[in-house]
């Protein structure tokens, strides 16, 4: 596999190093992670980045959250797509609050163990 080294301040080399040990993976696997989204975004979103960059890192951390929220956001929208088909509900329009808690109840049991 190709290797490139890099320059990296000391935040930086910290953050990357936290974040390995976090999620049990090599630092080398961070790096690579976050290379491979970068040249995946658009010249334009890199451009921006470079410019928040230039900022400050309160810019940066803002920019951060909005980009977590927006990835989070997706994530969500894509996991109740894939299963709101398998949870069919009979419930009617006039269904009290105590039918809708046993139905949300029952669609989101587990199914018992065999054994």
């Amino acid at each position: 596999m190709p290797s490139r080294s890099t320059h990296l301040d000391e935040t930086t080399d910290t953050l990357i190093a936290k974040t390995a040990k976090l999620e049990d993976r090599n630092p080398s696997q961070i790096m690579a992670a976050a290379v491979r989204w970068y040249l995946h975004l658009t010249p334009g979103a890199r451009d921006a980045m470079r410019r928040i960059e230039a900022t400050g890192g309160a810019a940066v951390e803002e920019a951060s959250w909005a980009l977590s929220r927006a990835l989070l956001e997706r994530e969500y929208e894509t996991l109740v797509r894939q299963g709101a088909g398998s949870l069919k509900t009979d419930l009617t329009a006039e269904a009290t609050e105590d039918d809708i808690m046993a139905e949300a109840v029952r669609m989101t049991r587990r199914p018992a163990r065999a054994g």
